[in-house]
């Protein structure tokens, strides 16, 4: 379902920005409608802006959050673990001859992961792309390394590895890593999805606790213990990326997914604009972005034509070189959508690049309170929009007003928001312990 027309983008929000600090781009001719700055500058301060906006909306939470930062995560677990040793490997390839024996079809192993434990490759691990039975032959796309950054160690034959359905920390299906979203806050308690018919409740521990019951023997059953660490592979230590990794005890015993909910975080939102330098009926270049973005940055993303020839013109981007600041695309389209766009033929012509779906993430409801965060924003690093009262109105009127809206949010049974952080009482459950009977 589509989000009412109404919902303010991030080209919205820069554009409200531009507008108030004097840097809207009105035109080759300086007589057109106002559109997002395509000066470098000018479009950088800007779009830094809307994200500072952004955070500072996400920052200036009621005291139990923001209910929209709320969300459900699902977490896959497996049960099955292959190990084993390379008589051969390389670049793209990986062959232990003993697989065929358990894995007898092709593509048996196909979008499984494989990790290197011991050896050369030791950190290394992969999505496998191919698998096939007659050799043994693990076919990936490339090695990365413990921090899931492409040029990891390739491995050679004798390293040792393991194998998981689905993706671990260093093969362990014990631990698994948590999407970069995830913020390190969890709200709440951790279950098996419906129907699972597990009796065990799982409860959250301190990591400390599982290295701890580890420590003698590792058992292997419905996990009952779950812990949220910073991610950490055994062969780096703590990651740049800042990810979480979530441990379970007992070892899981059957292929499950636990859900619980956790604060999301934002990734940063952003948009490009500039004039060409050169352009055709296939591609438009910016020279002067060259080396700015690494290859294949905006693939996918929509590119738009907002001023010279080729005007209301727009496509999908396939393919971005970053060398040259080269954006190719299947075809330019008429602002329909139809193909019979105007090509981009002459230099100077002004566009914007865009994912195509470029909103906050907080939601349509809360539009004007990002917009003011933003203008807020503005008022402090932008000069000539000191004194404008942006900020005040910010903070005596539109965050209030957000935050009323936040708490019509949630359900009237779960009693006050204001319970001292608490939220609604924990419901007690009797619970049954697994029985496994002896034939």
């Amino acid at each position: 379902m589509a989000e009412p027309t109404a919902t303010l983008t991030i080209e919205d929000l820069v554009l409200r920005v531009a507008r108030e600090a004097g840097m809207a781009y009105y035109g080759s001719d300086g007589q057109q409608e106002a559109m997002v700055p395509i000066d470098a500058h000018d479009i950088d301060l800007c779009r830094r802006i809307v994200n500072d906006g952004i955070r500072l909306f996400v920052k200036a939470a009621p005291a139990n959050g923001w209910r929209w930062t709320r969300r459900l995560m699902r977490v896959q677990m497996g049960s099955t673990e292959v190990t084993g040793t390379a008589d051969s490997a390389g670049a793209t390839t990986l062959v232990d001859a003993t697989l065929s024996a358990t894995y007898t079809a092709d593509d048996d192993l196909n979008t499984w992961w494989i990790y290197i434990t011991s050896g050369t490759g030791d950190g290394s691990y992969a999505q496998i792309t191919d698998y096939t039975t007659l050799t043994g032959t693990i076919t990936v796309a490339d090695w990365l390394d413990s921090n899931g950054n492409a040029g990891g160690t390739d491995p050679v034959a004798t390293d040792t590895f393991i194998i998981t359905q689905y993706e671990t920390v260093d093969g362990d299906i014990s631990r698994y890593p948590l999407p970069e979203n995830f913020s390190g806050s969890v709200d709440g308690q951790i279950a098996y999805e419906a129907d699972t018919n597990h009796s065990p409740i799982i409860e959250w521990v301190d990591e400390s606790f599982i290295r701890r019951r580890r420590a003698v023997t590792v058992v292997t059953s419905y996990p009952r213990y779950a812990a949220i660490f910073p991610l950490e592979p055994n062969a780096a230590g703590a990651g740049p990326k800042r990810r979480f990794e979530i441990r379970f005890d007992p070892k899981p015993s059957s292929d499950d997914v636990v859900e619980f909910p956790f604060t999301v975080g934002f990734d940063r939102v952003w948009l490009q604009t500039g004039t060409n330098s050169a352009g055709d009926t296939t591609s438009l270049t910016d020279s002067t972005i060259a080396n700015h973005y690494p290859d294949d940055y905006f693939n996918g993303w929509v590119i738009k034509i907002v001023d010279g020839t080729g005007k209301f013109s727009n496509a999908t981007v396939t393919d971005y070189t970053s060398t040259t600041g080269k954006f190719d695309v299947a075809d330019w389209l008429a602002i329909d959508g139809t193909a019979g766009g105007l090509d981009p033929t002459v230099a100077g012509a002004a566009y914007v690049v865009q994912p195509l779906i470029n909103t906050h993430p907080a939601g349509y409801r809360f539009d004007d309170t990002v917009e003011s965060a933003c203008l807020a924003k503005a008022e402090t690093h932008i000069d000539d929009m000191a004194g404008r009262g942006f900020y005040r109105k910010w903070l005596d009127e539109d965050l209030p007003d957000a935050k009323k809206l936040d708490a019509r949010a949630a359900p009237r049974s779960v009693g006050t928001m204001n319970k001292s952080g608490k939220g609604s009482e924990l419901l007690r459950d009797r619970t049954f312990n697994d029985i496994t009977f002896n034939a």
